[in-house]
């Protein structure tokens, strides 16, 4: 690896095991790690303790890595093992480097207002297309994983939807065909539709779900977009299981699902399944942007 980083400071905050790559391979490239809310093994990762708070791990770094799965509903970041709730705020982001240069799965309004005034840039690289496409391997696995943990009988001859063919839905699709589940695919979008008749599954449009979704033990959906309303849940098998592999605020009306009694497993960030392959992958696009807006640093 090339030593792209050296004298630079890199900001880690919160989300899962796939934070723990991005400091292994911000060390690689020569960089000093700080770290605040992250997983187990973050101390050794980074080469460094944790910063005794988020301003203090972010005072004077360059580049801050942020999660990929999406802000809470609050703009919190995704951090399952942190202690509170972490907040880019302004006063946060103040203490920067000049130039840094935040990544995100996702920028909100409020992010972009909080960086305003601050030397911190914020840049959302959840929607690249071939980070998605890798991470949606990983996902796939992470769906297979939650459903027979979540489910009495093999996924063999499962009746099971998948709700969405996007990046992610296609590998979702194919992973519970290849485990012999009878799968149904609901999309909106006419070439979705096209591409799951050329794959071999059975489609169905999302507007005649209504009339169908009780026939599903499985339902899987990677759609964007409120999906499974109050309306369609109520249709729905009461022993179903329901994976929504979402970013907030998610395809399933959660509290509707609630009042109703139905199984709805919340899966977001499953491609932190794999989180060697995810986080490194996820570090690649990175730099690749990194390159594109420092020309100065010296590519691989």
């Amino acid at each position: 690896m090339t030593m792209e980083l050296p004298g630079w400071k890199v900001a880690v905050a919160g989300g899962d095991r796939r934070m723990l790559e991005h400091m292994r391979q911000a060390r690689a490239a020569g960089a000093q790690v700080s770290h605040y809310g992250c997983a187990p093994g973050a101390e050794e990762a980074a080469g460094a303790p944790e910063a005794p708070s988020l301003g203090e791990a972010v005072r004077g770094a360059k580049l801050i890595s942020c999660p990929i799965p999406g802000l809470g509903t609050d703009d919190s970041l995704y951090a399952p093992f942190a202690q509170e709730k972490l907040f880019m705020t302004t006063e946060v982001l103040r203490g920067a480097a000049p130039g840094t240069l935040m990544f995100m799965g996702r920028v909100s309004p409020r992010i972009a207002q909080w960086a305003q005034g601050t030397p911190v840039t914020p840049v959302g690289y959840g929607d690249d297309d071939p980070l998605a496409i890798m991470h949606a391997v990983p996902t796939a696995e992470g769906a297979v994983k939650v459903a027979i943990e979540n489910t009495e009988e093999t996924i063999l001859g499962m009746d099971t939807l998948c709700i969405g063919l996007g990046r992610v839905g296609m590998s979702v699709a194919q992973a519970f065909r290849a485990l012999g589940a009878n799968v149904t695919l609901a999309a909106r979008n006419p070439s979705q539709l096209a591409r799951a008749w050329a794959m071999g599954l059975t489609t169905v449009h999302l507007r005649d779900l209504p009339a169908l979704v009780d026939r599903f033990l499985l339902v899987v959906s990677s759609a964007s977009g409120m999906v499974l309303t109050r309306e369609l849940l109520e249709r729905t098998r009461g022993d179903a299981t329901i994976i929504d592999l979402c970013s907030p605020p998610g395809s399933v009306d959660f509290g509707a699902a609630e009042a109703l009694r139905r199984k709805v497993i919340w899966a977001r960030g499953q491609a932190g399944t794999a989180p060697q392959t995810s986080g490194y992958n996820e570090w690649q696009v990175i730099m690749r942007i990194l390159r594109e807006r420092v020309p100065e640093l010296v590519g691989p």
